[in-house]
């Protein structure tokens, strides 16, 4: 278990002998059992210097502050005239790293450091800092230094900027390997970005390798009006149980400042662009305020092996413990023939002979501290893309004597073991589009009354069907009518060619007519 710490950004060093009084800020490292004395940390302190604004005397050392099993990194935006810096204290030699870049320190009024972090930027074992400064240029930027140990200094190693004019870019940050592929990814918070008024944005950055990032999409929630949307972003570890990480984006002024916090999860891609859900703070509780100022997560606070999320709302002094529901997968699979053959019919209808194909639907479940039995409902419909553009499907089901165009079920299913259900279906008669695939589609939910398993001190959790990135929680499958043809669309490659024979033998004069037909 890694050292807990805490910091106070306000704190104030009062020489009275001079009458100074400067911010200059510490963090207290508390020792893992929380019981002995902890250290305290004033990366600021420099006992010749005095003055108030100068190099570090205002440095206010953690606003922001990240801990790591080796550093401990603390953003500093008052120093240097408010250009600000990042105070990296490596624990294993108890040295700091320093930052001499003169382009950055020299420009006053940036507050590097007003948030920092760290990941594996340039290589899976290294650890870099990541420093913003909202203010730089007045758009803001952020910056990834490496940190040199033979020169003990932070190195630059790429930068990015904010898009906007007082978008505050860079006053939140979030390095999380959101595609598992060892490299830290970044996302960097603009709660001010506007196009009506501070709606906010979330620049997601792509890691590539070796501290190549490139930008891979921008988020905004809603878009509310004033929700400041990415005033706190934090990753919240895998709540959906698919191996990937996923992140919270705060918004708390949203919704007239009783906030919200936005749910996003990782793939292999990156991060998807689509939130799977919102939680409102005035649905939680009507008195919570600024419900999403501050966010932590992926710590098993419940003993249910998925991570738990803590919510601030600090204008209404609470703190919300928001449990992740165990999460049921469901494997879905459509067996269908690879083609149906319209020449030769199989079934009957009655008397009328029709062409004809089975079906099978089969379901199981899986997954973490979920119950050992559940009910599942599924609608499986056949045709389904003729029916959505407003057509009538080709085919049916025979079910009981009716000929339904889907059929509605409910199983009641075993952990691990799969369920299939069987289904005859029909070709109507004189069907024209025999090119188009017939897609057939199991669209599935939980019974209501799926229980999860009980805790000891905490109420029971009812399980959730794992999240489809986005889209319809349903599984597709298609077949095609046996065509016979050398062209996927079997168009045809008509010539036409036409030839005049006249007799040489007759003295008539000919004038040639042009004319046209039509073959069809």
């Amino acid at each position: 278990m890694g050292k807990p710490g805490a910091c106070a950004h306000r704190w104030k060093n009062i020489y009275y002998e001079t009458d100074h009084i400067l911010p200059h800020g510490f963090c207290y490292i508390i020792p893992s059992n929380l019981q002995a004395k902890g250290r305290v940390l004033i990366p600021c302190y420099e006992e010749y210097k005095k003055k108030y604004g100068e190099e570090h005397g205002s440095c206010q050392a953690g606003i922001a502050g990240f801990f790591t099993e080796e550093l401990v990194v603390m953003g500093a935006p008052g120093s240097f005239y408010w250009a600000g810096t990042v105070k990296v204290l490596n624990l294993t030699d108890n040295t700091y790293f320093k930052l001499n870049d003169e382009a950055i320190m020299n420009r006053r009024y940036t507050y590097l450091g007003y948030a920092v972090t760290a990941g594996h930027f340039s290589h899976p074992t290294t650890t870099d800092v990541v420093g913003g400064a909202p203010q730089d240029e007045g758009i803001g930027k952020v910056y990834i230094f490496r940190a040199d140990r033979r020169s003990g200094t932070l190195i630059k190693i790429f930068q990015a900027s904010g898009k906007k004019m007082g978008s505050y870019f860079g006053s939140s940050l979030c390095a999380v390997d959101l595609n598992r592929d060892g490299f830290s990814d970044l996302l960097v918070g603009a709660p001010m970005f506007s196009e009506i008024r501070d709606e906010g944005q979330v620049t997601v950055y792509i890691n590539r390798g070796n501290g190549a990032l490139e930008e891979q999409l921008a988020l905004s929630g809603d878009g509310t009006y004033n929700a400041h949307f990415g005033e706190s972003i934090a990753s919240v570890d895998d709540l959906d149980d698919d191996g990937f990480p996923d992140v919270a984006i705060g918004a708390p002024k949203e919704d007239d400042f009783a906030g919200a916090v936005y749910i996003y999860h990782g793939d292999v891609d990156g991060l998807v662009p689509q939130y799977s859900m919102k939680l409102s703070g005035r649905k939680i509780n009507p008195v919570l305020r600024m419900f999403g100022q501050s966010i932590s997560g992926g710590i098993d606070m419940d003993g249910n092996s998925y991570p738990d999320v803590t919510v601030g709302a600090f204008m209404s002094d609470s703190v919300v413990l928001l449990r992740a529901r165990p999460v049921i997968t469901v494997d879905v699979s459509i067996f269908l023939p690879s083609s149906i053959n319209i020449t030769a019919p199989q079934c009957h209808d009655g008397q009328q002979p029709v062409n004809c194909l089975n079906v099978t639907a089969c379901f199981r479940f899986h997954g973490n501290h979920v119950p050992g039995e559940i009910g599942l409902n599924y609608v499986l419909t056949a045709d389904v893309a003729q029916k959505e553009k407003g057509q009538l499907p080709r085919v049916y089901f025979v079910l009981l004597g009716e000929t339904p165009g889907q059929i509605s079920e409910k199983l009641q299913m075993v952990h691990m073991e799969e369920t299939c259900r069987h289904y005859l279906v029909h070709v109507k008669q004189r069907v024209r589009d025999v090119i188009s695939p017939i897609v057939f589609e199991a669209a599935y939910s939980l019974g209501a009354h799926v229980t999860g398993e009980e805790e000891r001190e905490l109420p029971t959790l009812t399980p959730v069907l794992r999240w489809k990135k986005g889209q319809k929680i349903a599984q597709k499958n298609q077949t095609v009518f046996e065509r016979n043809c050398l062209s996927e669309d079997c168009a045809a490659d008509l010539q036409l060619q036409g030839k005049l024979l006249l007799s040489r033998y007759v003295s008539v004069s000919f004038i040639p007519l042009f004319w046209e037909a039509c073959f069809s």
